[in-house]
């Protein structure tokens, strides 16, 4: 083991602090600088083997990386505990999720080439029952899906049919001849959170419902 003089002597930290800058998510940088120099020679020769194969592919223009990933690993703690995961943050998981899927198989068909980065990633866990799971849950927007759940589905289905029926009896009131007379105008807006429609200040209580006065400043 290298002790801390020669390590600050070979000015190693600011080594690590290069090497942080070409990384491509917050849980690389971590463990680039974590790195530590070893004394151990087929070690130190097994990196080396690794760190050429890593240059080859760059040199190769090699689409490998894993850019666009995220570091989940608070939020996969968190929900180990029963914290609720926003939609957005399932997105996050799911996306990382497949970008280590991809470099998995990727580097699988290129073992030959790169036996040892092969080596590596064959320890990654793609978890694909839970890729799948958001997916069926998550759209790309960040939005739950009707499929996320049966009783959601049924609730959303509910909701539109009283939607639509709340918005076809507002039609009627504001398109029927007998408050023709009543109205300034034949439509339907909203006023904090109400369905409204124009009512003449002359008319108050000929249309069945809550008045609200629109103030002008």
């Amino acid at each position: 083991m290298i002790n801390d003089k020669s390590l600050h002597t070979l000015e190693f930290d600011k080594i690590l602090t290069q090497l942080t800058r070409h990384t491509s998510f917050a849980a690389g940088a971590e463990l680039a600088r974590e790195l530590q120099p070893t004394s151990d020679l087929e070690e130190a020769r097994t990196w080396q083997r690794e760190t050429a194969e890593a240059r080859a592919m760059l040199q190769v223009n090699s689409p490998l990386n894993l850019a666009g990933a995220r570091d989940v690993r608070e939020v996969a703690i968190n929900a180990q505990r029963g914290v609720i995961i926003e939609a957005a943050v399932l997105l996050d998981i799911r996306y990382t999720l497949r970008r280590a899927s991809a470099l998995k198989k990727t580097l699988a068909k290129q073992k030959l080439e790169y036996p040892l980065l092969s080596e590596i990633t064959e320890e990654i866990e793609e978890c694909r029952d839970v890729q799948q799971s958001i997916d069926s849950a998550i759209d790309d927007n960040a939005q739950v899906k009707d499929s996320a759940s049966p009783k959601l589905a049924i609730i959303r289905r509910d909701l539109k049919i009283a939607f639509d029926r709340l918005q076809s009896k507002m039609n009627r009131i504001a398109t029927s001849r007998t408050n023709e007379l009543y109205l300034q105008e034949p439509m339907v807006t909203m006023r904090n959170g109400r369905y409204v429609v124009p009512l003449k200040a002359d008319y108050k209580g000929k249309i069945p419902g809550i008045v609200q006065i629109e103030e002008h400043t």
